[in-house]
Order: structure tokens, then C-alpha cells, then sequence
């Protein structure tokens, strides 16, 4: 089974020069027009785990996520379900890992989730829906039989790929999911084009679009250059740069979309970054590691 790896916990400042944990990415031809990426987080320290912060930030995918290992906490508020989906979320949440972290976060193309999940997706805008109700408590069981058994990161993906196959249906094109890939294509398009490309109206466009996805066309088409401007982050360019590349006017343009999406600017929410060996990376990934604490090296050489 062919798949990228990451090593987490490399930072600039050398407090974790040993490792934390590995990030993997696995893709599969046959699932390429509706999963973009399935990743799995291993982190198996419990005290190198306690010891980072991991944000996510919204964007255009249903997520599917399932956590292997102790749970996590969301924005210090309550712990987060052990399995569950959630999309386009209209800020970032943190996750702070209460143990030995590990979890498997399937990435659904929107315009094509519908061949795996059967609910709509406007029910899992800004929600954290329990797969349970989406795909039946007995099926999530067998999921979770498998996922016990599982001791190689290898042997995870494999279960999970056979779960979804057997979920698979036929591709259906709606005018929802055929603006959405255009869309995620090249989200500076201006809506009034892409409705003339789609010999419909805008309004007609916008109403069965948010229908669909439970968002506008707008904020979607925010979402994915958004996600591309994180991909562009890990690239070594510099924010002016990046800006230009995007579609912004400026770097102060670039600034104010952070400040607007997740409530920071660049500078700090990469401040205290953990490296994960990862540039390049594409615009499938939407979390980061940061340092909550200090790691001890002695734990790391352990």
C-alpha cells in the first residue's frame, strides 16, 4: 500500500528533535473522484501527545473521523466524540489531545460525498454528527472491530478502505456538486460566470447550492482559496507572495482573510508550529501541530 509519511515533532527550536508522532497519507485511484485523502495521526506518547495543540481549520471537505486512541478535547470545552463528521466549520477549533493520540480522518470530495454518505451534506455544516446516525450503529461497529484489531497504520487504512468500498455507490451529478468542483478548481471565479457556464441563473445557482452544501457559493468558493492559501504556506514563498499566487490584492489582503477565517493573523497562527517534514503538501490537509508546553528531550530519547 503505496502512502506518503510525515514525521511530527521536528520543530526549528529543536525542543522535540526526536519525534512525536507520524503523520501518513494514503490515496487510492479507484476512490479519486470522491475521497481526496485518508490520513492517519499516530501519536503514541501520552506525555508527547498532552504536550501539543492541533488546529483545524475550515474548508470545502466532509471530514469522516475516528479516533483510535485516548480522546481529545475541543476548544476546552468538551471531549470530542470518538467518531464523527463534520464540513465547513466557520472557524477553527482546537484539538488538545488528553493521552496517546491517534485518529483516521477520511476527506470527502463535496461534490461527490454523496456516493459514500447519504445524508445531505447541509446537515454537517458547523456540526459534529456522530457516524453512527449516518451509517448505522451495527456497521459502526464492525468498523470499530476492525479498528481494535488493527496494530499497523497499514492495517487501519485497510479496513477502512474495505468499510467504505462496500459504501460506494454510483457517481449522481447534480448542479450543486458540478459547481462545486468548479468551484474548488479555481475558487476566484466569479459566481455570475459560473452560473452563465452552467446556463442557469445566480439566484438559481446560490439557492440550490446552499440546498446541497448548506453554505453559498461565496463562502465555499472563500473556503477553497483558503485552503489553497495554507497549501501555499508550507511552500517557502513569502506572505506577499503567496498572496499574489492566491488571488489577493495584497499581503494585507492575505492577513485580513486569517484574521476573518480563523482569528489570527499568518504570523500567529504558525507561531510555535511543530515541523512535520511535510512541505508541499497539498490543500487536503487543514490542521496544524503546535506546541501547547515545553517538551522534555528526555521523553523524546526514551
Amino acid at each position: 500500500m503505496n502512502f506518503d509519511e510525515f514525521a511530527i515533532g521536528v520543530d526549528e527550536d529543536g525542543l522535540a528533535r526526536a519525534g512525536v508522532g507520524t503523520l501518513r497519507c494514503f490515496r487510492f485511484p479507484s476512490f479519486a473522484d470522491a475521497i481526496e485523502a485518508i490520513w492517519d495521526c499516530d501519536i503514541p506518547n501520552s506525555d508527547l501527545a498532552r504536550a501539543l495543540t492541533i488546529k483545524c481549520f475550515p474548508g470545502t471537505s466532509l471530514w469522516l473521523m475516528g479516533q483510535y486512541r485516548a480522546p481529545a478535547e475541543i476548544d476546552q470545552v468538551t471531549v470530542l466524540s470518538t467518531k464523527r463528521a463534520t464540513q465547513s466549520r466557520p472557524h477553527a477549533v482546537t484539538l488538545r489531545p488528553t493521552g496517546a493520540f491517534g485518529v483516521i480522518i477520511v476527506c470527502l470530495r463535496p461534490d461527490a460525498a454523496s456516493r459514500i454518505v447519504e445524508a445531505p451534506l447541509r446537515d454537517c455544516v458547523d456540526a459534529n454528527i456522530p457516524l453512527g446516525r449516518l451509517f448505522g450503529l451495527r456497521q459502526l461497529s464492525m468498523c470499530d472491530d476492525a479498528l481494535a484489531r488493527a496494530r499497523t497504520s497499514n492495517e487501519r487504512i485497510t479496513g477502512i478502505q474495505c468499510y467504505l468500498l462496500r459504501h460506494l455507490r454510483l457517481r449522481t451529478e447534480s448542479l450543486a456538486s458540478r459547481a462545486a468542483l468548479h468551484l474548488r478548481r479555481d475558487p476566484t471565479m466569479q459566481i455570475h460566470s459560473l452560473a452563465a457556464g452552467l446556463d442557469v441563473s445566480v439566484r438559481h445557482l446560490s439557492r440550490a447550492f446552499t440546498a446541497n452544501l448548506g453554505v453559498s457559493p461565496k463562502r465555499f468558493a472563500r473556503l477553497a482559496r483558503f485552503q489553497r492559501i495554507l497549501a501555499q504556506c508550507r511552500s517557502g514563498r513569502s506572505w506577499s507572495e503567496i498572496a499574489y499566487v492566491c488571488g489577493l490584492t495584497d499581503q494585507a489582503h492575505l492577513v485580513k482573510e486569517f484574521q476573518d477565517i480563523v482569528g489570527e493573523t499568518p504570523t500567529q497562527l504558525f507561531m510555535n508550529e511543530i515541523h512535520t517534514s511535510a512541505g508541499g503538501m497539498d490543500d487536503a490537509v487543514n490542521f496544524i501541530f503546535k506546541l501547547a508546553r515545553p517538551i522534555d528531550n528526555s521523553i523524546t530519547k526514551s
